[in-house]
């Protein structure tokens, strides 16, 4: 669930922290919830927060920049933990920490497998490893400053659940499908 505050003018806005001041009210970010949002189903907050109506489309797209904010900054906070890059990334999968690796859907077919090798071994020894692909590389690119990046990991943490869950909804609200572990 993410919290949605309404301003002066009776606008929904995204609170990913959670600290903005205001009166609220909390919006499901399961796909399916998402799939089928509209300005009818915003309406039952017409009462609670005197929201403008209509106002979907403007709400999504908020929530979509907003999300893509929270997701860069946080990476900012966690790049010097990252590894990045396939031979950084294959030296971190023999650690037995758990990891968060993203890996962007534009990869090569060969380091996707090689590195879906290593998970997969990692799973047999019972290590935790949290795939999060369908993270932008030109997010990556940016937070990294790097011409090319395919692959990253991150040990796991409070902050690296917030970056998990974040793209996850940021997916969600894309419309694409997620897979069953998440």
């Amino acid at each position: 669930m993410l919290r949605l505050v309404v301003d002066d003018a009776g606008l929904l806005w995204p609170d990913v922290l959670q600290k903005a001041p205001g009166r609220g009210s909390y919006l499901c970010m399961q796909s399916d919830c998402l799939a089928s949002m509209n300005d009818r189903r915003l309406g039952v907050l017409y009462r609670k927060c005197h929201i403008s109506l209509p106002q979907w489309l403007a709400l999504k797209e908020r929530l979509n920049n907003v999300l893509e904010k929270a997701i860069i900054e946080q990476l900012i906070r966690l790049k010097s933990i990252a590894c990045v890059g396939r031979d950084a990334v294959m030296h971190q999968m023999w650690k037995n920490a758990p990891l968060l690796l993203i890996m962007v859907n534009e990869s090569g077919a060969a380091l996707q497998r090689q590195v879906m090798n290593a998970v997969a071994k990692r799973h047999e020894m019972r290590l935790k490893t949290i795939p999060l692909d369908d993270v932008s590389e030109d997010w990556l690119i940016q937070v990294f400053q790097r011409d090319k990046v395919s692959v990253v990991t991150l040990p796991v943490s409070r902050q690296t659940e917030k970056l998990q869950q974040w793209c996850i909804w940021h997916r969600h609200l894309k419309g694409r499908k997620v897979s069953d572990g998440e």
